[in-house]
């Protein structure tokens, strides 16, 4: 009996042991589901929006430059030998050279600026009117070049003394009543002090003009601000002096080279090289009265594209020869980065021209683009075919010699 009761007594707490252990497991088990199933929950509100995804970013391109662009058009010599004179003659006394320009002058005022050599003097009616070899006319060229759309003259060439210092002076005067910009020939030392700087669309444009000399007649030595010669040492100054003063770009207009030969002297070369050494950004000639060819280099002075042209050649005169009866109108670009703070040459092109010498049933000198000479519909009756054979040679001459070493520079082609 004890003994049974003694196993009966270790059965019972046997049992309770087994109970007790299932009890315990079976909270566990239900405690590891309770805490597994709490942790899968969201966190809270404020740390899960640290795990957002982010809001779309838009690229923006950077902003565009700044920039503004200038074209500057230039011509070589604007002379007026006497049969120019004889033909713009009217009844009356009076002289009307505008026909001259009335089918060359939509190009030409196609431009923020034209710049033009003149190589003429007005002189008045005290002295006769006169072409070669000492120049005078009348006050209405400088009207009819007003009205073609020049806006700037160049003045120092070797007919600048033609009638004088009293001419020299009387011719500025017309250019000034004419409101037209010069430089190169100077009423007093003040005036010759004032380098040319034109603002054009925010952009600033030095302007100087030198001769390689007159046909023997000089200001006296106590006016010698007068009329600008080369001079090495001057030239670099005055490139430098304009830059100091705000040019951005500098343009230095020689008057020098050998007539009728297209190809650039030693001397031209030289000029051109101690102006770009300076710091100017474009050289252009004149005075060869034939188109000579052009180039775009590097400047170190400038740590950019400079531009030359060695000559423009003749642009309305009494000339007859080949090569003489062509000219052309050079346009140059210059643009501003406002944004890169950059000023600088861009590009140049090119519209070859001729003169008719009213040696036609038209007796008036007459410019017009030489590519018309390539299609016989464009022109006025009183061309010939004679005419229209210049003017087709004048455009291919021209074209040859001016880009010979400039393959960059554009031929304009007109509508």
């Amino acid at each position: 009996m004890i003994l049974k009761n003694k196993f009966m007594s270790k059965y019972f707490y046997s049992l309770i042991f087994i109970l007790a252990a299932s009890v315990f497991f079976i909270t566990c088990k239900s405690t590891e589901k309770t805490v597994l199933k709490e942790e899968s929950q969201p966190v809270a509100t404020e740390v899960s929006k640290e795990f957002e995804a982010p809001k779309t970013i838009t690229y923006l391109p950077p902003p565009a430059d700044s920039i503004s662009e200038i074209s500057i058009n230039l011509v070589g010599d604007l002379m007026c030998h006497l049969p120019q004179t004889n033909n713009a003659k009217l009844s009356d006394g009076k002289y009307d050279f505008n026909p001259s320009f009335e089918y060359i002058k939509p190009y030409l005022q196609d431009a923020d600026l034209t710049i033009g050599n003149l190589e003429t003097t007005f002189a008045g009616t005290s002295q006769p009117y006169a072409g070669y070899p000492a120049f005078n006319s009348p006050d209405e060229y400088c009207t009819a070049v007003k009205n073609a759309g020049f806006d700037f003259l160049v003045t120092a060439n070797n007919h600048s003394m033609d009638t004088r210092e009293a001419g020299l002076l009387r011719t500025i005067e017309v250019i000034k009543k004419h409101h037209l910009g010069y430089a190169g020939t100077y009423l007093n030392q003040r005036d010759h002090d004032s380098i040319r700087i034109l603002t054009i669309k925010g952009i600033k444009l030095g302007i100087l003009n030198y001769t390689y000399g007159t046909n023997g007649s000089y200001p006296i030595s106590d006016h010698k601000y007068m009329l600008n010669v080369i001079d090495s040492a001057g030239i670099v100054t005055a490139v430098k002096q304009a830059k100091t003063l705000g040019a951005e770009i500098v343009l230095v207009f020689y008057h020098m080279g050998l007539e009728n030969i297209t190809e650039p002297t030693q001397a031209q070369k030289d000029a051109v090289r101690f102006a770009l050494d300076a710091g100017a950004t474009l050289v252009i000639g004149a005075h060869p009265h034939v188109v000579g060819p052009t180039k775009q280099m590097y400047s170190k002075a400038i740590n950019d594209t400079a531009f030359v042209a060695y000559s423009l050649g003749n642009f309305l005169s009494n000339q007859y020869w080949r090569y003489t009866d062509a000219g052309v109108i050079l346009k140059i670009v210059i643009q501003k980065n406002y944004t890169k703070k950059r000023v600088f040459f861009k590009e140049a092109s090119f519209t070859p021209t001729w003169v008719y010498r009213g040696d036609g049933a038209r007796k008036m000198h007459v410019l017009f683009p030489a590519q018309w000479g390539l299609d016989s519909t464009k022109l006025p009756v009183f061309i010939s075919k004679s005419h229209q054979q210049k003017m087709k040679e004048a455009f291919d001459d021209t074209k040859s010699i001016m880009t010979k070493t400039n393959s960059e520079l554009m031929l304009n082609l007109l509508k």
